[in-house]
């Protein structure tokens, strides 16, 4: 029973024989019984500008953090997945494969997905550890800007701008994990290496409080007409035709500058809302185009900001002279 029998087939044949095979299955058990499913992950909301370059860059790094770790005869699967909007994706089977893509594709990038799978020989455990490193780099405009397209038509624009998402996340399925912190350490050192969009302090405060802004600057508005009108009234006793033509002129006024004072107030929040601090990947032309739109609207939040203070500004100083104004109509 526990003799092992030889099995020698045919030498032109192309079979192996019968002890290799199993030697070989066994070696896929070990690999299998002392494979882990441990996991270590982290998460950038960072925003990073990521051009062609940068993703290089990773790559390189990646590889030679693998190579440090001397990989069982240096072999390293990698693949690269690359998602469009629209639905389109890309996948390769190496670097060199993704450096020719299609550059002129119209379509934005969303995201870019590196996995790279090795086997690690311990000699002081003698045995084989399973590794399974994936980079993510995400597109914050794409994903944004797919998210717009398919958001019912209630859903602004400037609460879709609102939304933060994740930038750039590295996850690690290890079997030791001091090894594994080593990819850890090498992604957030690339991370923190990237160009990043500036953000303005003073709009990302105003974005916590910008849904208080109409209610209040027309409460402000009001009450400032209603002072300056009170406080220019002739101490006079008017006839009931002039308090008559006064009540009418008086409710036109504060109709009239209430939705005025709406209008711009609105604007200016929906202004503040929309601004987005730029996250991008730029590999093709469908990403330039994307960002130079994002970047456009950037800047008209800015402007419609600037010309929404002054607005609110200029109402408020013009109901200084309201009652200058009734008089002038009552006269």
């Amino acid at each position: 029973m526990n003799d092992i029998v030889e099995v020698i087939e045919n030498e032109n044949s192309g079979m192996v024989r019968h002890d290799d095979a199993q030697i070989d299955l066994f070696f896929k058990m070990h690999q299998k019984v002392n494979a882990k499913n441990e996991e270590i992950s982290k998460s950038y909301n960072n925003n990073i500008l990521v051009k062609f370059s940068d993703v290089q860059e990773l790559h390189f790094k990646t590889v030679q953090s693998i190579s440090s770790l001397k990989p069982v005869k240096s072999n390293i699967n990698v693949r690269i997945a690359v998602s469009h909007n629209e639905g389109e994706s890309e996948k390769f089977n190496s670097f060199e494969e993704f450096e020719k893509r299609n550059l002129t594709n119209p379509n934005p990038t969303s995201d870019v997905l590196f996995v790279y799978s090795f086997s690690i020989y311990d000699k002081e455990t003698d045995s084989f550890e399973n590794y399974k490193v994936m980079a993510h780099v995400r597109s914050r405009v794409a994903e944004l800007n797919q998210i717009e397209k398919e958001a019912p038509p209630f859903i602004s624009s400037a609460l879709v701008s609102s939304m933060v998402t994740t930038t750039a996340k590295i996850t690690v399925h290890y079997s030791d994990y001091v090894k594994a912190r080593h990819f850890t350490a090498m992604f957030d050192e690339w991370v923190r290496g990237c160009d990043e969009s500036k953000n303005i302090e003073i709009i990302n405060k105003l974005k916590k409080i910008s849904h208080l802004i109409a209610k209040f600057g027309k409460l402000a508005i009001y009450s400032a007409l209603g002072f300056f009108t009170v406080t220019a009234i002739d101490s006079a006793a008017p006839s009931s035709n002039e308090i008559l033509k006064f009540l009418v002129a008086y409710t036109s006024i504060f109709v009239v500058v209430g939705g005025i004072s709406e209008v711009i107030l609105r604007k200016l929040e929906l202004s503040i809302d929309s601004y987005l601090a730029l996250s991008y990947l730029n590999i093709n032309k469908g990403d330039a185009k994307l960002i130079s739109e994002f970047s456009g609207r950037n800047r008209s939040s800015i402007i419609w900001s600037v010309l929404g203070v002054l607005g609110t500004i200029g109402v408020g100083i013009a109901t200084s002279a309201s009652y200058d104004f009734i008089k002038w109509l009552i006269a």
